[in-house]
């Protein structure tokens, strides 16, 4: 008797829970941004040496679209967008060089004015190769909650955003005048859909 009653009882739920307004889920992607391109320069006199900072570099993630993406096709059914986590990983580092790398970064919303995101010192970007978390949910350190809100309503709403930052090497010792390398961002998000 309890074999039988416990299928039918589940179907009821799922009866029950769909209801007149439809059916909700949750679908979660991970959006890998396009490698933003960073050099480090130093004179070539200091090549090879310790210095203590180099100028500030400005660099940016360009427009990021998700309609572009594997979120696509939910847009329309999408009722709110929450981003889990925001992690990094720098590759093609030259050997030989080091630095640490002061990150101060903003983001734009369609064009928009810039608002702080966060600031960070990354230690030893040589080693970083490998996905290192800037924010989660659950821990979200010196991140911006306004920014993170702006972020997750530009996504509802279909909005382009951009990411500039400003890089300071740090504790630097490069191996020729311009050492070149990439940041990948990747943000995991969540939206949330309302299926009729």
């Amino acid at each position: 008797m309890q074999k039988r009653l416990l299928p039918f009882l589940s179907l009821l739920l799922v009866i029950w829970g769909c209801g007149e307004a439809g059916v909700q889920s949750d679908i979660s992607k991970g959006i890998e941004v396009d490698p933003v391109d960073v050099q480090l320069s130093v004179p070539a006199l200091l090549v090879g040496q310790d210095i203590d900072e180099t100028p500030p570099t400005q660099v940016s993630t360009g427009a990021i679209d998700i309609s572009d993406n594997d979120f696509s096709e939910y847009l329309d059914d999408a009722t709110s967008f929450t981003i889990n986590s925001i992690s990094y990983s720098i590759i093609n580092f030259p050997s030989g060089s080091r630095a640490d790398l002061d990150l101060n970064i903003d983001i734009a919303v369609a064009g928009g004015a810039l608002q702080d995101l966060l600031e960070i010192l990354v230690q030893d970007a040589q080693n970083n190769s490998e996905d290192v978390m800037l924010y989660t949910a659950d821990a979200p350190g010196n991140v911006s909650p306004t920014a993170i809100q702006a972020l997750e309503q530009a996504l509802l709403n279909s909005q382009t955003f951009e990411m500039d930052i400003e890089i300071i090497g740090r504790n630097v010792n490069l191996s020729q005048s311009d050492v070149d390398f990439q940041i990948v961002f990747k943000f995991d998000v969540t939206t949330r859909l309302q299926l009729d």
